[in-house]
């Protein structure tokens, strides 16, 4: 018996381990693949729903193929379970994004939990850019509890909707939670939010949301990163919030609805602040104050951003805790107002500086540059913006010298002198370059055309520069020429370099001059404005041959021949101006094919036969395509690093003028009034027949100028449907019978001219039509206003001229206050 015992006692151990073997090799059997059954069968799942083997191809349903060695996921080595998935920009619904991060969704598929509920050690789910939208999820089967150990949950830039909110409040383990760029509408869920006691990082960017920040969310006391920019949230930032948030690194509330001051004394405590982003608030009241109350800054920024956000109003200082402030890599202090020399002492003691904004201030003085080549310029800068300041003298001789590596330079719009500084040359790395409105004369630097090897972008437009542009214009890769209102002259281009890769280009208001070569070809070009020169020759079809052209300008020049049939090819095409030039033949009937139309002016040439009926198939209405932004009329978009801009592109604006004649008058409109005006001016050429009863159709056309033509027949009375009209001209011509009692319904109409044609009858004194004089009318002598008391028609008096030319300048008053008055509102809005 006692052996017996012993015997036993000396087995349980082994049995014990043994058993545990067996378990441990069911255990290593059923996931004999490296990774669990369920898990694999998960993402084999998710594959099949929402991604395709050309971005997935390992993930294969083979039982001998290991998931953990799968791309995007990643296995603890130790259980084997899934922890983390990189399921970002799989973009089966939709495009990859461009260099703006911007993506577009074809179809937004719905994203369903239940794939992920397997996954019970999951700690990373990256599901971002994915167009997912609906978020499919049922409250009552507890689908979070197997996701408890969650800590990063990033969702952003998808199109889904406040619907996955409260399955993402019951997370509770989460650390880190990225929303950014959702569908989002609707109160700003601040209960919700602060069940989520353990987060880091919560980027709620561009969601839309409204409302107010709650103070529970000062209870988050592990918050390193905030970021609530872009959506609509209002009312005064919390103080007691902000102050009590002492771990915070990163604060952006910028593009908001904000009110009231914002005192940076708040902020005395956050020794860990690295980023603070509260600019463009969309709100009259928000402002910041930096230096009162007194407090001293705890901490060292890196990215400060305060566009337009009235600092130190009304004073308008300088903040002065800057000059401590000595690792900030991006500052923007853009259109503040802010007053003084200009600050000089950035451009030397931010070592690490890579973008620096101060544009849209009122910053005086001098650019200074320290000219001893002992010290170090500043490597690290890549954007540095000075425009629309009163900074005034000369660019620094060593700029190019200082700031080597530079590659966005706007100095724009100041109050600049003497020559361009050769030494810009040695930047190697610009791409962006703007020396626009200012008063810098001279030639352009050849050390710029051949150093500026990575130029795509030059801005010189409003000087008083002169020489050639040949080497410019024949640049290899430059994408953008602004040189308008200069002094340069000679050939545009030579035979030997025709063909470009403009997309825009403005050599408006110069003195060039000559015959442009037949073999010139302008395939990528968007817009081209080449008006008030003095070109001749024929208009080469390979100007007019991009089918990219969005807008077109050769007014005011000596062109001749006939239009260019390859204009006609142009669908996108928005404006087209070649008025004031030799051009002849028939107005043919292809120009209909121009569909996107919006100003049309093909006044003052030798043009010949009728107008063509299809005009009613243009548009002549909408937006322009190539403004989108008021006050500019072009936009080129160029990619920054994102490291220091933090939009992730930078705005390139050449400002150009557009010429259209309104009773013989011209008129310059630019940015918005452009955008809002759509006009036919077809008015001084040798046209004859009727006027086509379809142009009536043309409802949202504000101008329309047919005058001194050979035109007859009837005014068509389906004119009374051009509702938009704002601006009428038939004067001039062989109109006969009586002008339509219908046309006062126009109720827009400010300007009326019928003058020097054969109509008669009486003319209408209702509505707009009691505003016009005689002048509108004179020259048509059977036209009568009424009958006096001896029942004999009033005729109309003839206007000498003095009192025409001061009617048409009040006309030309009229219209430009009105078109200003229509170009600020939006801006206001």
């Amino acid at each position: 018996m006692h052996f017996e015992d012993m015997e036993c006692r000396w087995m349980k151990p082994w049995l014990t381990l043994m058993g545990a073997t067996v378990l441990m090799m069911i255990q290593i059997s059923g996931s004999s693949s490296g990774c669990f059954p369920e898990e694999k069968r998960s993402l084999l799942a998710f594959k099949a729903s929402y991604s395709d083997d050309s971005l997935l191809p390992s993930w294969v349903d083979d039982p001998n193929s290991n998931c953990c060695e799968w791309e995007r996921v990643t296995c603890d080595p130790s259980s084997n379970h899934v922890t983390d998935l990189s399921l970002h920009g799989l973009f089966k619904n939709g495009s990859m994004p461009n260099h703006y991060g911007v993506f577009d969704c074809y179809g937004s598929p719905s994203l369903n939990s239940s794939l992920f509920l397997p996954f019970k050690e999951l700690r990373t789910l990256n599901l971002s850019f994915n167009c997912f939208g609906d978020f499919i999820w049922n409250p009552d089967n507890r689908s979070t509890s197997t996701l408890e150990t969650l800590e990063t949950f990033d969702l952003s830039h998808n199109n889904l909707n406040e619907g996955v909110l409260e399955f993402l409040f019951g997370l509770t383990s989460l650390k880190n939670l990225i929303l950014a760029a959702n569908n989002f509408v609707g109160l700003f869920p601040s209960k919700g939010i602060c069940r989520l006691k353990q987060l880091e990082v919560l980027d709620l960017g561009g969601t839309d949301f409204e409302g107010t920040l709650d103070i529970c969310l000062s209870n988050m006391s592990s918050l390193r990163t905030l970021d609530f920019s872009d959506n609509s949230l209002s009312g005064k930032i919390s103080t007691t919030l902000i102050a009590s948030l002492v771990s915070l690194e990163h604060l952006s509330l910028y593009g908001n609805k904000f009110e009231g001051v914002f005192s940076f004394n708040i902020l005395a405590n956050l020794t860990k602040l690295k980023v603070l982003q509260l600019g463009d608030m969309d709100s009259r009241t928000f402002e910041v104050q930096t230096e009162h109350p007194a407090w001293n800054a705890s901490f060292q920024l890196e990215q400060l951003n305060l566009f337009s956000c009235k600092i130190n109003s009304p004073t308008y200082r300088t903040p002065s805790f800057l000059s401590s402030q000595n690792r900030l890599k991006f500052l923007d202090l853009s259109k503040n107002n802010l007053v003084g020399e200009f600050p000089n002492w950035m451009l030397v003691n931010y070592t690490k500086l890579k973008a620096l904004y101060l544009n849209g201030n009122f910053f005086t003085g001098n650019i200074k540059l320290p000219s001893d080549p002992i010290l170090q310029g500043m490597d690290q800068l890549h954007v540095l913006d000075i425009s629309s300041n009163h900074i005034q003298g000369k660019l620094p001789n060593n700029i190019g010298f200082f700031f080597p590596n530079l590659e966005y330079l706007d100095v724009s719009s100041n109050m600049f002198d003497g020559h361009i500084p050769a030494s810009i040359g040695e930047m190697s790395n610009l791409t962006a370059l703007n020396l626009g409105n200012n008063n810098i004369s001279g030639s352009i630097p050849e050390n710029i055309v051949i150093g500026c090897t990575s130029l795509l972008h030059l801005f010189i437009e409003a000087n008083q520069l002169n020489g050639t542009l040949l080497s410019c214009i024949a640049k290899p890769g430059l994408y953008t020429l602004s040189a308008s209102r200069n002094n340069f002259e000679g050939s545009i281009v030579t035979q030997d370099k025709c063909q470009h890769d403009f997309i825009f280009l403005d050599l408006s208001q110069n003195n060039f001059s000559g015959a442009l070569p037949s073999c010139l070809n302008m395939s990528s070009a968007k817009i081209i404005y080449l008006y008030g020169n003095r070109l001749t020759g024929a208009i080469p079809e390979g100007l007019l041959n991009s089918r990219r052209l969005l807008a077109i300008d050769l007014s005011d020049n000596n062109f001749m021949g006939t239009i260019p049939e390859s204009i006609y090819d142009s669908e996108s095409l928005t404006l087209l101006l070649l008025g004031k030039n030799q051009l002849q033949g028939n107005l043919s009937s292809q120009i209909c094919e121009l569909r996107n139309l919006q100003v049309l002016d093909l006044s003052e040439n030798s043009l010949t036969g009728s107008i063509p009926s299809c005009f009613e198939n243009l548009r002549f209405a909408g937006r322009m395509q190539f403004l989108n932004f008021p006050n500019i009329d072009f936009i080129s978009l160029i990619p920054l690093n994102p490291e220091y801009d933090m939009f992730g592109f930078a705005i390139y604006a050449g400002y150009t003028y557009v010429q259209v004649t309104v009773k013989g008058r011209p008129l310059f409109y630019h940015g918005n009034i452009v955008e809002l005006m759509s006009l036919l001016d077809l008015s001084s050429n040798r046209l004859t027949g009727e006027i086509p009863h379809q142009l009536g159709d043309l409802s949202r056309l504000h101008a329309l100028n047919l005058s001194h033509n050979r035109l007859s027949g009837l005014i068509p009375e389906s004119f009374h449907k051009m509702q938009s009209m704002e601006s009428l001209d038939l004067s001039n011509n062989h109109l006969s019978g009586q002008i339509p009692i219908q046309l006062s319904e126009l109720n827009l109409l400010g300007y009326f001219n019928v003058s020097y044609n054969n109509l008669s009858g009486r003319i209408p004194n209702e509505k707009q039509f009691a505003t016009f004089d005689n002048s509108s009318y004179q020259g048509n002598p059977y036209l009568y206003r009424d009958w006096d008391n001896d029942n004999k028609h009033i005729p109309i008096t003839p206007i000498d001229d003095g009192k025409k030319d001061a009617t048409a300048a009040s006309y030309v008053t009229v219209i430009l206050v009105f078109m200003a008055i229509r170009w600020i509102n939006p801006l206001q809005e």
